[in-house]
């Protein structure tokens, strides 16, 4: 991959950028799942070093070729930005995924569009007219039926999950603006090396030894949450945040599939109205921008 100066969106290709968000919310449900299995045997770090180092240790190997040019970044500040954020979020959703139910933690995860949409615009500039932000009020009254304020549902880890999708949303306005000045794989490879080299540091306080099976799960979740994460930074580069942020929805559709057919989980009837409410919402929203072409 050569380097580029600036990589602006192609705002043109908006629904290539939708593909990649529904395809990265896939990949990261797979990942919080097995995460989940693994943090029933070994430490939340040591899911989440596995996690980084193998995202590392495979972009190494496969992309070899490139590490040069992805060595040294435009916006050093943007990318590491970026790469705290990842690792700080990528705690909190082990941590949150070994106490609460998988499809409960990306119904939570709905809130990500509208905090990326309010962060948008005092941040990117973005215009955001007055029936989107209705929608978004709309979306939020979902949101609340399935957080539940004031039920047993909120507890510890719907508590450690809402936190972790306030830095995860941040982190979608930061991968958005460093998608300005370098390329996904460079700010990914900066993320995995940042998140690798912090965790190693601390391994000999929580390290527990795995066995075979450990093993190949640490691996898969790295590599996959690797491409989870170049998934992101490609759907930020084709169009508005405020667009593509709304597709992170479909990560409940997969959430509910994979707790149901591995742990037999399965949401309540509030958090399903909830969840109903917020897809009304993101079509409706959809279908303005790109159908009557508005943002209003």
């Amino acid at each position: 991959m050569s380097e580029m100066v600036s990589h602006a969106p192609a705002q043109g290709n908006v629904k290539y950028g939708i593909l990649w968000m529904v395809a990265a919310m896939f990949m990261f449900v797979i990942v919080d799942s097995v995460g989940k299995y693994l943090s029933l045997s070994y430490p939340v770090l040591q899911v989440v070093w596995g996690r980084m180092f193998f995202h590392l240790l495979f972009m190494l190997i496969f992309m070899a070729p490139r590490v040069k040019t992805m060595m040294v970044p435009n916006n050093g500040s943007v990318v590491y930005l970026r790469a705290v954020l990842v690792l700080v979020m990528t705690i909190g959703s082990v941590a949150a995924a070994q106490l609460i139910p998988v499809a409960t933690l990306h119904a939570i995860a709905l809130l990500s569009p509208m905090m990326v949409t309010a962060m948008s615009v005092p941040i990117l500039g973005e215009k955001v007219g007055l029936r989107r932000w209705t929608s978004i009020l709309v979306a939020f009254v979902g949101a609340l039926l399935i957080v539940k304020p004031g039920a047993d549902v909120l507890d510890l880890g719907a508590l450690i999950a809402v936190a972790t999708i306030v830095v995860y949303s941040a982190g979608h306005i930061v991968a958005r603006y460093a998608s300005k000045f370098d390329t996904p794989s460079t700010v990914l490879f900066h993320t995995a090396l940042l998140g690798a080299v912090v965790t190693t540091l601390f391994t000999p306080y929580f390290w527990q030894a795995p066995d075979m099976e450990g093993w190949a799960l640490l691996a898969l979740i790295g590599a996959v949450s690797g491409l989870g994460h170049y998934a992101i930074v490609k759907a930020f580069s084709f169009g508005e945040a405020s667009t593509i942020a709304p597709f992170s929805y479909s990560s409940l559709i997969w959430a509910m599939l994979i707790g149901l057919m591995f742990f037999g989980e399965f949401p309540d009837t509030l958090t399903l109205a909830g969840a109903a409410i917020i897809f009304g919402s993101a079509i409706y929203m959809w279908h303005r921008e790109k159908v009557l072409g508005t943002a209003a």
